[in-house]
């Protein structure tokens, strides 16, 4: 706790008279209910006039925010009791979508970001802006204790719902070590062009209006207005995926007062590692958790440069261990137990974690354990070849043997030769299949889709 209290205090949030600056937070919580809403209420009254919120078309202060999420809270009273699944669509500007969450929260609603056109089965839906007003609402509005439910990303299969019970404690843990090892400051203004419906882009989100920090809210920008931003707003923070990253890199642009990317939600491949730190300096980060865990590990520049691509140790109060069937394990979070985090990897012997891919794909393939990350790896060397995914089929000899999704400019009979050359009869793919890879909303492959094309 000592630690988290002096990451909070560097951060700049309490000011210059911390104790006064926690009384205030508490008296929020009281009358705004203990959620984000609650720490919006009390930034509008440490920096009113601060930035809060930017989507490129709206710009909201802190005052501004709050009202805003107090007259949407008025206007939806009454329409679902606290405690109600409530599916909120991130189409649209990204403020209003913040402003709709806030209140959601405020109400004490579990409200769940829906991507754009993602159905939300069974769950409620907030009243629409020219829906008549609901009776008896106005005036001042008990606290409630709302939260943010994710669903899966959809990668391995259909997104479902998570339901989690993190201990608060561990939490709290967990959250001052991040911030020890990020440093986000009041004055940093922060980039995120991520989507909100996702535990990355919420979590940057919570970390932006936790601290006070400018975010700028860029999803769907392209990776030249994303570079603009960052120049225009000294922005020191910004979180992406490998797939924005990469995109970025691949076009001019700079950023000098960027000192943090926050890279996650996918794996970093080691070259694309060693590209940031040429265009960008020591900057990279790495995280790697899970929606039903929370965050896990964090490979810091130190770590990146021992071991390229991995995601570091785990964070305090976490702890993870390798089954000998190669799943990764962790605790610490929940409140018992070793839990899965559902992917593969290994230990070395300074504790980091590397990835190998999710444990659904493990291929046995003659009484070998073979992870479709290593011949992912190996693929993406080849001339061309852009993106791919390795998936197992029956196999009567060797019991399995793997299947290779291309995408990239390149051809059947030049990927038999590099196979031919590489690897032994048993890893050569049966069959190669040559096409753009389905995507999740985020940018992952859709490896459920492809699965379901076997």
């Amino acid at each position: 706790m000592r630690q988290a209290w002096a990451a909070v205090r560097a951060t700049g949030a309490l000011g210059e008279r911390p104790a006064w600056a926690v009384l205030s937070l508490l008296r929020c919580m009281a009358c705004e209910g203990p959620t984000l809403a609650g720490v919006v209420a009390w930034q509008a009254r440490l920096g009113p006039e601060r930035l809060a919120l930017s989507d490129g078309t709206e710009r909201l202060t802190y005052a501004e925010l709050h009202a805003r999420v107090q007259e949407r809270a008025r206007a939806w009273r009454g329409a679902h009791p606290p405690g109600t699944l409530v599916g909120l669509e991130a189409a649209g500007r990204q403020v209003a979508f913040v402003v709709d969450l806030l209140a959601g929260l405020r109400l004490g609603w579990r409200v769940v970001p829906l991507a754009p056109g993602q159905e939300g089965v069974g769950l409620a839906s907030p009243p629409p802006p020219s829906s008549p007003r609901v009776a008896g609402r106005g005036g001042w509005l008990p606290p409630r204790a709302g939260r943010p439910v994710l669903l899966t990303s959809g990668s391995s299969g259909a997104p479902r719902l998570v339901r989690s019970a993190v201990r608060p404690v561990a939490a709290l843990r967990v959250a001052g070590a991040l911030l020890d090892a990020l440093q986000p400051h009041r004055d940093a203004p922060v980039v995120l062009p991520l989507p909100l419906w996702h535990g990355h882009g919420l979590a940057t989100l919570a970390l932006a209006l936790g601290v006070g920090a400018p975010l700028h809210l860029r999803a769907g920008a392209s990776p030249e207005a994303i570079w603009a931003t960052l120049d225009s707003t000294g922005a020191e923070v910004l979180a992406v995926v490998p797939t924005v990253l990469h995109r970025l890199l691949a076009v001019p642009g700079n950023a000098h007062r960027l000192r943090v990317v926050l890279s996650g939600s996918a794996p970093l491949s080691p070259e694309l590692t060693a590209a940031t730190r040429a265009r960008l300096g020591d900057v990279l980060f790495n995280a790697f958790g899970s929606t039903e865990l929370g965050v896990l590990t964090l490979a810091i520049p130190a770590d990146l440069r021992a071991a390229p691509g991995s995601v570091g140790r785990p964070l305090p109060g976490v702890s993870v261990r390798v089954a000998p069937d190669g799943r990764v394990l962790a605790s610490g979070l929940l409140r018992r137990g070793w839990h899965p985090t559902g992917d593969l990897g290994v230990l070395d012997t300074s504790g980091r974690l590397t990835l190998r891919g999710r444990a659904d794909d493990l291929m046995v393939i003659g009484g070998e354990n073979v992870w479709p990350a290593q011949l992912e790896a190996a693929l993406l060397d080849v001339p061309g070849v852009v993106a791919c995914a390795v998936l197992p089929v029956p196999c009567a000899e060797y019991g399995q043997r793997p299947v290779a999704f291309v995408e990239g400019d390149v051809n059947e009979a030049a990927l038999h030769a590099f196979a031919l050359s590489r690897w032994p009869r048993r890893l050569r793919p049966v069959r190669w299949v040559l096409g753009p890879l389905p995507r999740t909303p985020l940018g992952k492959v859709a490896r459920g889709v492809l699965r379901a094309r076997l």
